[in-house]
Parts: structure tokens; C-alpha cells; sequence
């Protein structure tokens, strides 16, 4: 079974992400969990990124990490045995660039893992010295070894919300609109809805049903916060590949702790 088809392919290119089902079989799922909870907890722990390259290996080489250097070689293994660099050139349409591996685990909590947000938008930052080609973006094999189900640890995505973003970037980057934070989804739609943006905005989309509908959607999430509209299900050994500059939240794991294995693509 390919992990990414056509059908796939042209469903990242409309709503921006796409499950699969059953990739890891629970031989795989109990190793490569067993590697994550050895030390990744929290996301952005130093210690849930795993080698990908010579420098990171010489890294962690010089810092006598030997554990960490053997586990990256068995998840560097895995990508191999699943063809994440051919699906990933697939995907951009040319080749590819595995950028990084991690791991973690997040708690039993009551708040999301993190908020409604888009990535490439600088974190929010007020202020920007230089910005980015709007081109530049990473694809996110993001693989589940713990169920996940609404309000307990999925990824939420507001489907073609990659369009919205990539338009306001574009906008940003070609000086059409002055840049403001839009990284969260109340900043963005503020932003979107900022003296004539929207216009603007609307030119490089040239699809007034899908600034309007993801308005709308927006607006329903931001006043309802445990809103289920996008959550989905997911058992251990499912995969969510999905465009990172889309809108997208990690929601709260009320029933489980959740641990998850991710490898970054960007074009090359």
C-alpha cells in the first residue's frame, strides 16, 4: 500500500492534510515508543530531537550521546523502510529535504498542547527584520503511538486554511500589506479583517467561498474553545501529513497521554 497516492496527493493540495490509517504495525509503534518516552517529555524538549545529518551526528558524537546516536539510526531506518523522501518529493513536486526528526510526550492535561496557530507567521513576533518567501513551508509526517480522539490529543486543521495563509504571506513578503502577528488564529483574523487586507488578500486567493467560509470557521473556534468541528480519531500506528502553514491546534489529552513521532520535509 503506497502511504501517500494521487488521491492524497490532490487532497493535501485542497484542504491541506491527509490521514492514514494502519502505517505502523504494533511491533514498530512499542519500539519507537519506547525510544520517545525515554526522554522527550514536553514539545521542544532539547532532548525529543534525534539526528538527521553529519553535523547533528557529530553533535551528538562530541557529546558522547551514544544512546541518541543509535536511536537515531533506527528512526532514520524507519523513514527508509516507509519512503517518507520519496513521498515527500511527491508531495513538493520536485526534491525534498528531511530537516528534522522528534518525539515527545505531552501529559494527561486540561488545556490544548497548543492553541489554534499557523506556522511560517514568526511566532508572533511584533516586529520582523526579514521575511520569508512565502514558498518555503515544511510538509509533517506526524505519527500517532497513542490513540487520539476529539479533545484528547489530535490535531485539530481547518481544511484549505493553508490558502488563506499562504495569501497573506505572499502579501507580506511582496510589501502589499504592512506586516502585523497573525500567528494565532484571533491575531490572523484580525489581521485579514484590518482596513482593506481583506481585499487584498481576496486578490491573491481569487476564491471569495474560501476567505469567507474560513472567516466564518475561524470566528465559530475562537468563540467556542473546546469546539470539536475539525478533531478526528486516530489509533497508534496512524499518520496525519498535512501542509504546517495551515491552521491547526494540538487539543487538550483529557483521556491519555499522548505520544507522537514527527520528521519535517522541505523542499530542497
Amino acid at each position: 500500500m503506497d502511504l501517500i497516492n494521487k488521491k492524497d496527493l490532490e487532497n493535501l493540495d485542497k484542504k491541506g492534510f491527509v490521514l492514514k490509517k494502519n502505517i505502523l504495525n504494533s511491533n514498530t509503534i512499542n519500539q519507537i515508543k519506547s525510544i520517545i518516552l525515554q526522554n522527550s517529555e514536553g514539545k521542544g524538549n532539547l532532548e525529543s530531537y534525534y539526528a538527521v545529518d553529519f553535523k547533528s551526528f557529530l553533535i551528538k558524537l562530541l557529546k558522547l550521546d551514544y544512546k541518541k546516536i543509535i536511536n537515531s539510526y533506527k528512526l532514520l531506518n524507519l523513514k527508509k523502510k516507509l519512503k517518507l523522501d520519496h513521498y515527500a518529493s511527491m508531495m513538493f513536486k520536485g526534491k525534498s529535504k528531511l530537516n528534522m526528526i522528534d518525539g515527545y510526550y505531552n501529559k494527561k492535561t486540561f488545556q490544548d498542547i497548543i492553541p489554534w496557530h499557523s506556522d511560517r507567521a514568526y511566532g508572533g513576533a511584533k516586529t520582523i527584520s526579514k521575511f520569508n518567501d512565502p514558498n518555503i513551508f515544511f510538509y509533517k509526517f506526524f505519527f500517532y503511538l497513542t490513540p487520539v480522539s476529539p479533545n484528547n490529543g489530535c490535531t485539530s486543521y481547518i481544511p484549505e486554511s493553508h490558502k488563506i495563509t499562504y495569501a497573506v504571506r505572499s502579501c507580506i513578503f511582496n510589501k502589499e500589506i504592512d506586516y502585523q502577528p497573525c500567528w494565532s488564529l484571533s491575531e490572523l483574523v484580525n489581521f485579514i479583517n484590518y482596513k482593506d487586507n481583506y481585499t487584498k488578500i481576496l486578490k491573491k486567493i481569487d476564491n471569495a467561498n474560501i476567505l469567507k467560509s474560513f472567516l466564518k470557521t475561524a470566528e465559530f473556534c475562537i468563540i467556542n474553545q473546546n469546539a470539536e468541528l475539525y478533531d478526528f480519531s486516530a489509533s497508534p500506528g496512524d499518520v496525519l501529513v498535512f501542509n504546517e502553514t495551515g491552521v491547526h491546534r494540538g487539543s487538550k489529552p483529557t483521556l491519555t497521554d499522548r505520544v507522537v513521532l514527527r520528521y519535517l520535509y522541505s523542499k530542497n
